[in-house]
């Protein structure tokens, strides 16, 4: 008797010994399940509206650099002289954390 309860003791602190070197699994990292379900949703859908809204500013945005263009000959020297040449009423605010990057030489922009 003394003999099973020393290896089941011995058995228990060996599965103890393994069990605490594991770390918990971060629940960014963690796979979907139906406990995590709605958060992992929540955050695909937060990204998604961001990059969709940041879409809709680039392409007014390049919209008016076009327009511009077409007929004045030249791209705007800046984002701001659209507005003075009545291009459009304001520009839009860029996502945020992110600005807009403007190349008066070929008349790109982008999002960074």
């Amino acid at each position: 008797m003394k003999n099973v309860v020393l290896i089941l003791m011995v058995i228990f602190l060996a599965i103890e010994l393994t069990a605490c070197g594991k770390k918990p699994v971060p629940a960014s990292e963690e796979g979907l399940n139906p406990a995590n379900a709605i958060q992992k949703y929540g955050g695909v859908m937060g990204k998604t509206y961001k990059r969709a809204k940041s879409f809709d500013a680039l392409l007014s945005l390049k919209h008016d650099i076009t327009s511009f263009q077409v007929e004045q000959g030249r791209w705007p020297s800046s984002l701001p002289e659209l507005v003075e040449k009545g291009y459009t009423k304001e520009l839009p605010s860029p996502p945020e954390g992110m600005s807009f990057k403007y190349n008066p030489d070929n008349g790109s922009i982008r999002l960074e």
